[in-house]
């Protein structure tokens, strides 16, 4: 599909504006210290800094730029990342733990729990469970490995079919976001643990996730009743990096593009980011309604406009930068591009020009 001038040459702007901005959140001079946004940033935010350091970075892969830095940088980035794992292989950020309010549940709550076989939710094991994968993905996506191997995760089949089993699928936004932090450190970490049988790990998730797959919708829950649709498409994301990790197809690819075409995504960048990723991975298999998911595009990214700020960064929600990340509040939410909005929205942005065949230099996709 041909771009016109005005979306060209916004575009272009966008990959130039965008390293100002991050240079405008660099934190202490130090390659891959950063703010989460320029002016709001509050304790939480400005204590808190692995995330925000493989944010950045992903940025930078987005833009085509990452390879353009100085080595030297590039290699301080790296060991950046690396500083915040513990020798146990898990990464962990003081500065975002800190400020992660913990839940405290009523003795009806915890009754109820135990009584329906319950676990108790635990945000700071789901933010460090979380942050490790962003951690290992992003180191993997240079070809780098962290410096201790992490292994807090099932290391033979029948451990890992019982953990896959346990995630609640007619909720699979959070089902497949933990199934594609195994996919992740199954085929990264795997091959760096002499006990673990990476193939057969790989091959049992594979074929869990088959059996998840609904032939009508083309995404992944628990039968028979399709789950909201949020909870649908954001599920089917997930469950798409994970296969993307196991270097595996999707299931049913034209009806996944069909369901997602039904309607488009709502405004918050995880949405559309989310939206945009399943029908790009699903482009990638058959061309099932090409030129209508072109035409879908070009409204998105009209639409992502909208998250862009005056500092040239993008905000989470439309004039809003993002508040809340795993449950600390590390901003004020002010009128400003945030750190974590800006690379869901550069990523759909690249993921969208590839899938438009829009001649433009730099912008490229990466994977999660």
């Amino acid at each position: 599909m041909r771009i016109d001038s005005r979306r060209f040459d916004w575009l272009i702007s966008v990959r130039e504006r965008l390293p100002l901005f991050l240079d405008s959140l660099r934190r202490d001079d130090r390659a891959g210290c950063y703010n989460p946004c320029p002016h709001g940033s509050i304790l939480a935010g400005e204590r808190a800094a692995l995330g925000f350091a493989c944010f950045a970075k992903k940025i930078h892969d987005a833009l085509g730029l990452w390879e353009g830095l100085p080595e030297g940088e590039r290699s301080a980035w790296f060991s950046f990342i690396r500083s915040f794992q513990r020798p146990d292989g898990a990464f962990v950020d003081p500065g975002l733990l800190a400020g992660i309010a913990m839940p405290v549940p009523t003795w009806r709550e915890r009754l109820k729990r135990r009584m329906k076989g319950q676990i108790t939710p635990d945000p700071i094991t789901d933010a460090i469970l979380a942050e490790t994968k962003q951690a290992i993905a992003t180191l993997a996506s240079s070809g780098e490995i962290p410096a201790y191997p992490f292994s807090d995760f099932p290391l033979d089949v029948v451990t890992l079919e019982n953990r896959m089993k346990g995630f609640d699928w007619r909720h699979p936004w959070s089902a497949g976001a933990k199934s594609a932090g195994l996919a992740v450190f199954i085929q990264s970490q795997g091959p760096l643990l002499p006990q673990v049988d990476t193939p057969v790990l790989r091959q049992t998730m594979v074929r869990f996730l088959a059996g998840k797959a609904d032939p009508e919708t083309g995404a992944y829950f628990a039968p028979p009743t399709p789950p909201a649709r949020g909870q649908l498409i954001n599920g089917a994301m997930k469950v798409l990096n994970a296969l993307e990790w196991l270097e595996e197809p999707i299931h049913y690819p034209e009806r996944l593009i069909d369901t997602c075409l039904l309607q488009g995504p709502p405004s918050a960048g995880c949405h559309v980011v989310d939206w945009i990723y399943v029908l790009h991975r699903a482009a990638l298999q058959t061309d099932h309604r090409r030129p209508e998911i072109q035409r879908h595009l070009v409204e998105v990214v009209d639409r992502i406009r909208l998250h862009q700020a005056s500092d040239g960064g993008f905000s989470y929600l439309p004039g809003k930068a993002q508040s809340g990340y795993y449950g600390a509040t590390i901003s004020r939410g002010l009128n400003e591009g945030d750190i974590h909005g800006t690379c869901l929205l550069t990523w759909a942005l690249a993921m969208s020009i590839d899938l438009l065949a829009w001649d433009l230099p730099g912008w490229k996709p990466f994977r999660a």
